[in-house]
């Protein structure tokens, strides 16, 4: 516990040289910890909330997002702007290339910093921490690009660290599996479409009622009646049971696939 609270501390110390900022806001783990950092730390009146809400969240992900604050004690002055993004609008992003998360990230910060630099604040904030710096993501490209600010990383944080830090505070998203956006199921190459968002979305919503939270159903780039599922690594042996793989075939069956392929890492 006491590694716990150093690491908390010097989140709170690379926050205390921003002043007023603006926090690129999910829902998720990493960028909770970041708000509840930033709140206790700066005070509610130095910190705004900027959450995109969009066609590439599960309903349930955006309720969970605009809840935060009263869920985790937050008085109603804390200020929390939801931003309505039309992801499928933007050309670059529906073409699905390899930049597509660069050019969404950079379209949807861009943003943020329109609106944020209008109330006088000059300073955006990320969730980023240190495990992502290892895995390909060309968000971060966009991030670094705008001059945005990764305080976790500043502090050597890491996911565990995260979720430490999270359980520490007493955070409702400390348990939260990781999430992305729904395109991220969409090989490169594949248009995404609102009909392909909304069928991932029906898919993992219909296997989390299996019990199989933070799924991930991914498309086939050439065979639509395939998908290819990933489940949390340690809800890789419910499947086993015949009772709930039989279940989970006719659920996919019944919404017109016809092979499932299931991969045996987990995530």
């Amino acid at each position: 516990m006491q590694q716990t609270q150093e690491k908390l501390n010097q989140l709170n110390q690379v926050l205390l040289k921003y002043g007023r900022v603006a926090v690129a806001f999910s829902g998720g783990v990493d960028s909770s910890l970041l708000l509840k950092s930033a709140l206790d730390t700066l005070g509610a009146g130095n910190v705004l909330v900027l959450f995109g809400s969009s066609i590439l969240l599960k309903p349930e992900e955006i309720s969970l997002a605009q809840n935060w604050l009263t869920t985790n004690g937050y008085p109603k002055g804390v200020e929390m702007q939801v931003v309505d993004l039309q992801p499928l609008a933007w050309k670059e992003f529906v073409t699905n290339s390899e930049e597509r998360c660069y050019q969404c990230k950079l379209r949807i910060y861009k943003r943020f910093k329109e609106i944020m630099e209008k109330k006088d604040f000059s300073v955006l904030l990320d969730g980023t921490n240190t495990d992502d710096l290892k895995s390909k993501r060309p968000g971060l490209r966009a991030i670094h690009e705008l001059g945005v600010k990764t305080p976790l990383v500043e502090a050597g944080l890491d996911k565990s660290d995260v979720r430490e830090c999270s359980r520490l505070l007493e955070l409702s998203s400390w348990e939260l599996p990781s999430a992305s956006c729904l395109a991220t199921r969409i090989p490169h190459g594949l248009p995404v479409t609102e009909e392909r968002v909304a069928k991932i979305s029906l898919w993992e919503g219909g296997l989390s009622k299996f019990g199989f939270d933070g799924c991930r159903v991914r498309l086939d780039k050439e065979r639509t009646s395939v998908v290819y599922v990933q489940l949390a690594e340690a809800d890789l042996p419910k499947i086993a049971n015949p009772d709930i793989r039989v279940a989970i075939l006719r659920f996919f069956y019944n919404n017109n696939i016809k092979k499932v392929y299931l991969d045996l890492e987990g995530r």
